[in-house]
């Protein structure tokens, strides 16, 4: 067997192998590209008997795909548990790259989750999605400004809308003589946000297709506060949940777990540790405020925590 260590980056690549006894038989940087990574691999001879390691870094999902093709033998290092790399005094490509190469070796790599090609697919459908609303949020909050420079033109009229983006909201602000300017810019910017609402609207029926077809997505929307989106992004960040051997682990994943400050025989718990997957803590923290609308249950439990913690909340 041969021991890989790829520190991998954008233009370059550099390479440590190891052999059986932890000899460095190759360190070389070649390019990024396909048909490099394919002849330096190859060249090692056997690739089935080669074992290869990489960080969870930028792009890795490129890397890991050409790799894959070569050999089933692949660990995608966690960058947040490798640090005896992060904290090195000297850190270079070629000692990143053999560090990896002698940890894989010794069995000693904090090793990621690989999520399937399925939902590494679907998570690429909900990161397009979240970008989407984000960029329309910020074109909404321009839009404000614009319509604050010109409050006395406006006389109120947008002030009582429930949506101030609705349909009776967009008509008052095509409909209303401002300054010359403000007025085009405005014009412009509602184009802009029919256009990505046309890309969203495109992504959330290609999502509902896929969620059709999903048992677990049908049993997550039973729950009050789950709809279509949120059941569909639990769903595809999770993956297998057989991966998580209790719910404590998946809600430590989650980072929905309190922090935990003990010394001596004194115990503190904090705030959640908002580590772990931001995307399921995100959806399901906007699926509990929902639910307190729509769900006795939750609404008793939630005010019964709250008294409890005595927050002002």
């Amino acid at each position: 067997m041969k021991y890989v260590g790829l520190d991998l980056h954008k233009k370059n690549i550099f390479a440590t192998v190891l052999d059986d006894g932890g000899k460095i038989i190759s360190k070389a940087q070649i390019r990024s590209k396909k048909e490099d990574i394919y002849y330096y691999l190859k060249k090692q001879q056997e690739t089935d008997n080669l074992s290869i390691a990489m960080e969870a870094s930028y792009n890795w999902q490129y890397y890991y795909r050409i790799i894959e093709n070569l050999t089933d033998n692949i660990t995608l290092a966690h960058p947040l548990k490798t640090r005896i790399i992060g904290e090195a005094k000297i850190k270079t490509d070629k000692i990143d790259s053999r560090v990896l190469a002698y940890m894989l070796k010794a069995d000693m790599l904090p090793a990621c989750y690989v999520p399937s090609k399925v939902a590494m697919e679907n998570k690429i459908l909900l990161r397009s999605r979240i970008s989407l609303v984000r960029i329309r949020t910020q074109i909404k909050n321009r839009i404000h400004t614009i319509i604050d420079r010109n409050r006395d033109t406006y006389n109120g009229l947008l002030e009582d809308l429930t949506d101030t983006f609705g349909k009776t909201g967009i008509k008052i602000m095509q409909n209303t003589k401002i300054d010359e300017v403000d007025y085009k810019i405005l014009i412009d910017q509602l184009d802009l946000i029919s256009y990505i609402n046309e890309k969203i609207k495109n992504i959330e029926a290609e999502i509902g297709k896929k969620a059709l077809m999903d048992d677990d997505i049908k049993l997550l929307k039973t729950i009050p506060g789950i709809g279509d989106f949120t059941a569909f992004l639990v769903k595809s960040e999770i993956d297998d949940i057989k991966r998580f051997s209790c719910k404590e682990k998946l809600c430590s994943y989650a980072g929905l777990v309190p922090s935990i400050y003990s010394s001596g025989e004194k115990l503190y718990r904090g705030r959640i540790t908002k580590k772990g997957n931001k995307y399921i803590r995100w959806a399901l923290c906007e699926a509990a405020q929902i639910s307190l609308r729509n769900s006795l249950y939750f609404r008793y439990y939630y005010y019964k925590v709250k008294n409890r913690k005595n927050t002002n909340s």
